[in-house]
């Protein structure tokens, strides 16, 4: 007896070339997808951690300005030729000052401790302010400074019809408050 011959069919091994194309095709709009959203994920990140550094800022600003008013003897409001800014000394007493004044380019606000008129310490607090504009206001025998100033948006619109409005700050303390209790008890021990 004769065997049949069997009939081998191969199939054919590999992709075409329209597959290949597709799967590039495919492949590479996920690429597209996956970098875009790479791509805004990053800014987002990035406008939080300013936006985490500004507010830091703020803070340590504000915390250090009450203390050094609550710290200082006398308060004196310098005016700036720009009209836009002005600067604050705090009278320590014992030949010392404390200045608070904003940069020209109005990229930070600068905290200059000086003895006798030599810079002994520098602090700059990063913090994009438009005007910077100190008040002194005196109630009931009591002295209260102020800081007040305003940040511009940090984004713009693309229509220029919008305009983002900023935000403004006021800090507020009175002058010489450590000493203020101490001078109360010792009125209240004397009568």
């Amino acid at each position: 007896m004769n065997k049949p011959k069997s009939l081998n069919f191969k199939t054919p091994k590999g992709v075409s070339l329209i597959e290949n194309l597709l799967v590039m095709s495919l492949m590479s709009v996920v690429f597209m997808v996956s970098i875009t959203t790479l791509a805004f994920l990053m800014r987002v990140e990035m406008k939080g951690t300013t936006r985490i550094h500004e507010t830091l800022n703020l803070q340590n600003l504000s915390h250090q300005f009450r203390e050094d008013a609550g710290s200082a003897q006398n308060a004196v409001v310098i005016p700036q030729d720009n009209n836009t800014s002005s600067e604050l000394q705090l009278d320590m007493g014992m030949e010392a000052s404390i200045v608070y004044s904003v940069n020209k380019e109005g990229t930070l606000i600068r905290r200059l401790k000086k003895q006798s008129d030599k810079i002994i310490a520098q602090n700059e607090f990063r913090i994009p302010v438009e005007s910077l504009q100190f008040e002194i206001e005196k109630t009931n025998q009591r002295v209260l400074v102020s800081m007040r100033f305003r940040i511009d948006p940090e984004e713009t619109h693309d229509n220029q019809t919008v305009k983002k409005p900023g935000r403004t700050f006021k800090l507020e303390s009175l002058i010489d408050q450590k000493h203020l209790f101490h001078k109360r008890s010792e009125t209240a021990k004397s009568n």
